[in-house]
């Protein structure tokens, strides 16, 4: 980000670009197919709006006016989240121990921020765009478990992963346009610094962990994948702690312990007996595929 002067726009149009790019190479060696025709692809449109375009745009910019600390164990709460957005989109009903467990990984949330306020380094316009975030991520993935219907992983992050790399490129042309500064669009990118981390962002955090987590989403229960993919937040606290220097009171440690075990009683609180429609209306849609 210090490369590219914290331009959030420019960094994603690389990062997605690449993904795509990477892709369609797959598509045209023959590694995958994909097919839209005759399916709601209005559904992978909403996909895509929710995620890149805006939940990648405010990550970006809330890393500039947060911590990653603090963004890490905000995140923690996207599985309490999805699970409650589940029930009226997807009639997904979460059991009483996720409800309790839920309760859990929000005391921990509110120990950090309430008791103590905020970790060093956050900032208000830090913790609304954190805030915001965690909503569109979390409906991104409700949404990405109904298109799961119709759409396979690779089929819907191609699509979503084209709509980052055009959209993210036009707004960065065109502010670069704007500032006349379009004859140093590529200036000082050629380095370690940008060159390494965008990769990185592009083929594996991009294509195969996107995959991952599109894939599980449409298999595995709403509550087991949203908590189990969560584990990203104490990669993300490490990182920011032992790595970026960031500092980690008693308080946060004890607040983000209490969160982690919320995550990990979520995970194993899934109750296979418990109504589910998505599941049943996932079924029939499969039956009637196999029937055609």
């Amino acid at each position: 980000m210090r490369v590219v002067e914290y331009d959030g726009a420019k960094f994603l149009a690389f990062r997605f670009t690449i993904c795509f790019l990477v892709m369609t190479l797959l598509l045209a060696l023959g590694f995958q197919k994909v097919k839209f025709k005759g399916k709601p692809v209005y559904l992978l449109v909403l996909c895509g709006i929710l995620n890149p375009l805006a939940s990648q745009m405010l990550e970006t910019t809330a890393t500039t006016y947060a911590p990653s600390s603090q963004i890490g164990v905000f995140y923690s709460l996207i599985p309490a989240l999805v699970v409650l957005l589940s029930v009226p989109i997807n009639r997904e009903l979460p059991t009483r121990r996720q409800i309790f467990f839920m309760v859990v990984i929000i005391s921990g949330i509110l120990s950090i921020n309430l008791v103590a306020g905020q970790m060093k380094g956050g900032t208000k316009l830090g913790l609304i765009l954190i805030l915001v975030e965690m909503f569109t991520v979390s409906l991104h993935r409700i949404v990405v478990r109904r298109s799961s219907v119709y759409f396979t992983a690779f089929e819907t992050i191609y699509l979503t992963a084209g709509m980052g790399a055009l959209c993210f490129s036009i707004v960065t042309v065109a502010s670069h346009a704007a500032r006349g500064r379009l004859h140093l669009f590529f200036d000082g990118l050629w380095t370690p610094n940008f060159v390494i981390p965008i990769l990185y962002m592009g083929i594996m955090s991009s294509v195969i962990a996107f995959l991952c987590l599109t894939y599980a989403a449409g298999r595995l229960p709403i509550a087991v994948s949203s908590s189990t993919s969560m584990i990203n937040s104490v990669i993300t606290v490490l990182v920011g702690v032992f790595i970026l220097g960031e500092v980690f009171r008693p308080i946060d440690v004890i607040g983000t312990t209490v969160t982690f075990l919320g995550i990990i009683g979520m995970s194993l609180s899934y109750n296979a007996s418990v109504s589910n429609r998505f599941g049943a209306e996932k079924q029939k849609t499969a039956l009637l595929k196999q029937s055609e």
